[in-house]
């Protein structure tokens, strides 16, 4: 990356704006300082039907890393801005730069917006001191690596991190977004701990391809969707996990588990902003468009209902508008839940001993321990036009279904019908109709022996191509089986307690087949007595 900075005097004071890379040269005549007030300030735009704005917002870069350099580019001091973007910084030395650094580090706040895979590197760029009065700087979002998006996206994270404390009194982990032009042009998503081992947790963030900011899509100016990416990071340390992840288009049923991990974290996105409007806009005006304008109080086309991200995210935000948090309620569904209540009982199910929920499953939870009534949730259903079997009777589980040892079960994954049987479009590899999900008790110690019989070749040419995977509660893969043969088998070693097996669609353009599924436990033996008689 390359860095770039322009000055100007403005009644005494330094105008500085830069866009990040590598250390500015010297001003002639420019001695250097022992101390330096000065001021932070980035460019935000807002999504709009023709994508992000031409105008741009200043606002105060807070509580970001500020650091005082000397004349070889050495490091003399370093403090943070405030609340305000304003810093006093000190060096052990004359100061000639002053370098910007995309990261928070305050008050248990560590969060940064990276260069590099593994979040080393954060964004910065550095400008010179002036020779008197105080530093006023400005982080360009025009620039070909747009610096001010880098420390919008950071402002937007610290934001979403610190209602979270306020909500939940938690302190969250070490998280960095990984993010720049060129880097990341599909779509953003949570990776969970990279590297694995670090206690560090990342996320990748669009950065649109190189040299066609104004058409492709980026993602640093899109708010909603940066705290989306944040939801997932905020659920998957502080609640459960019942996602393997995958792609999940608008208006398709999906797995279960997606679709309730995509909807809860676009309602924690709505809750941060606190509106009900969520939106995601590529390019910039007036060559860009909107990807995304989803009004969490209106009515999405179908399908709907379980499988439906969209039905999660709606019937989420029904719960608690109308709150004193949310006093704005459109439709008027009679229900008014603390939000803060309904992320507390998202917690507390998280806890729950064989915690792998759906959206009926959390909603069957909040009812059976009078956080809203039974009459308000049909009620909210029914205001909705969604089935009210999304609150199933007590002690039913609609999702993930039983798997018992040592009996046989039989399904049949069709991810090729158009429309798929569960309804909407087919939707191969992640769809309602490609994977079923099971949950598995294992009462002790011993090897889990797992056998997946097909009704076919079990290869690509007959789309009977089916996989088996074994993950534990967190929905991490522990073993899998993806052959191409009639049968896939899984056998390991495996402590007591819940797991989660799938037979799930192999095929590169989906699958269509009837199976049989077994489990076995074979017990450990025990260890032989070695004390005195």
């Amino acid at each position: 990356m390359t860095r770039s900075v322009w000055f100007a005097f403005v009644s005494g004071v330094v105008l500085v704006v830069g866009c990040g890379g590598a250390p500015a040269h010297p001003v002639t005549g420019a001695p250097g300082r022992d101390s330096i007030d000065g001021t932070l300030v980035y460019e935000a735009r807002s999504p709009t039907f023709s994508g992000a704005s031409l105008r741009v917002e200043r606002r105060p870069a807070r509580l970001v890393g500020v650091r005082a350099l000397d004349a070889q580019h050495a490091v003399l001091g370093a403090t943070a801005t405030d609340a305000s973007g304003a810093f006093h910084l000190h060096g052990a030395g004359r100061i000639a730069f002053v370098q910007f650094v995309a990261k928070v580090d305050v008050d248990g706040y560590v969060v940064s917006v990276a260069t590099d895979p593994d979040g080393t590197i954060p964004h910065s760029f550095e400008v010179p001191v002036p020779t008197h009065g105080a530093l006023e700087a400005v982080a360009l979002d025009d620039t070909p690596n747009g610096i001010g998006g880098a420390f919008h996206m950071l402002d937007t994270l610290l934001r979403g991190e610190q209602a979270v404390r306020s909500w939940l009194d938690a302190t969250l982990p070490e998280l960095y977004a990984y993010w720049g032009r060129g880097v990341t042009t599909n779509w953003s998503f949570f990776q969970g701990e990279m590297p694995l081992g670090s206690h560090r947790f990342r996320l990748e963030l669009l950065g649109g391809e190189s040299g066609r900011r104004a058409t492709t899509d980026t993602d640093e100016h899109d708010e909603a969707v940066i705290l989306h990416e944040l939801g997932h990071f905020v659920f998957d340390r502080l609640s459960s996990a019942s996602s393997a992840g995958g792609t999940h288009p608008a208006g398709h049923f999906v797995d279960p588990g997606l679709a309730w991990e995509e909807g809860r974290a676009t309602w924690f996105a709505a809750l941060v902003l606190g509106r009900s409007v969520y939106t995601d806009s590529i390019g910039l005006e007036p060559r860009g468009s909107l990807q995304a304008h989803t009004d969490l109080e209106r009515l999405n086309p179908p399908p709907r209902g379980l499988g439906s991200q969209e039905s999660v995210e709606e019937v989420l935000w029904d719960l608690v508008d109308g709150s004193a948090a949310l006093p704005t309620d459109v439709d008027h569904d009679g229900a008014s839940v603390d939000p803060v209540v309904l992320l507390r009982a998202m917690l507390d199910l998280g806890r729950e001993p064989s915690a792998f929920p759906c959206f009926p499953t959390f909603l069957r939870y909040v009812v059976d321990r009078g956080i809203v009534t039974e009459a308000v949730v049909r009620g909210v259903l029914r205001n909705g036009s969604l089935p009210e079997s999304l609150l199933p009777a007590n002690g039913v589980t609609p999702w993930p279904f039983v798997l018992a040892l040592d009996r046989e079960t039989s399904g049949r994954i069709d991810s090729i019908s158009d429309p798929a049987p569960s309804g909407g479009p087919r939707m191969p590899r992640t769809g309602f109709d490609a994977i079923h999900t099971y949950r598995i008790e294992v009462p002790a110690a011993g090897t889990l022996d797992l056998h997946l019989i097909i009704d076919g070749a079990g290869s690509e040419t007959d789309h009977s191509d089916l996989d088996l995977e074994l993950r534990d509660l967190r929905a991490d893969e522990i073993a899998s089986s993806r052959g191409t043969s009639t049968d896939e088998s899984i056998s390991r070693r495996v402590e007591p307690g819940f797991y989660i097996v799938r037979v799930v669609d192999g095929g590169r353009d989906g699958a269509r087949a009837r199976y049989r599924l077994q489990a076995r436990l074979t017990r450990a033996e025990a260890a032989p007595h070695t004390g005195a008689p």
